[in-house]
């Protein structure tokens, strides 16, 4: 039997690596995020597409952000920021409320969801004002995610605000 010349063991080990690699990164929830580039269209209760934008993503800062748009050009429009703190992806929500709540991306055990749970806020008086607190991120497939928010007041659960889109073909 031949001995496998050295370079052809080094590009086996190579390829070897670069898949790990493709796997870890289709697991990442920044590269996740990534990839909802583009416009989102909201399904009503009856799982209709309509023609509302509900949300607008967007990568931005040479790859660093995820911009989201919530509701673009209306009254209730709202900004989440996506981005890399090191080794976690936190999201800052400019909220119509007036605050600015950021939660903190965490995987869960089945790999399409996403939680946002509490890290910290700006321009609240006190924890017992009304404010974003946390949520999920659901893929229902490639251009189908339903995200939900949830918002405390006085420490509790006060409201859901459920939403399902898909992308905008």
């Amino acid at each position: 039997m031949r001995a496998t010349p050295r370079y052809t063991r080094f590009a086996l080990l190579t390829i070897l690596g670069l898949g790990m690699l493709a796997a870890r990164a289709d697991d990442d929830p920044f590269h996740r995020l990534r990839r909802l580039e583009g416009t989102w269209l909201a399904v009503d209760d009856k799982g209709r597409v309509t023609g509302q934008v509900a949300s607008v993503f967007r990568v931005t800062a040479n790859g660093h952000t995820v911009q989201e748009i919530m509701f673009p050009g209306t009254a209730n429009e709202m900004v989440n920021m996506y981005y890399r703190d090191v080794d976690h992806v936190l999201v800052t929500h400019y909220c119509a409320g007036g605050n600015q709540p950021t939660m903190r991306v965490v995987p869960t055990p089945d790999p399409d969801v996403l939680q946002l749970e509490f890290d910290d806020i700006t321009n609240m008086v006190t924890i017992d004002d009304e404010h974003m607190h946390e949520g999920s991120i659901r893929w229902l497939g490639e251009d189908r995610l339903k995200t939900e928010w949830r918002s405390f007041r006085s420490g509790r659960l006060f409201s859901t605000a459920t939403f399902e889109m898909v992308r905008q073909q």
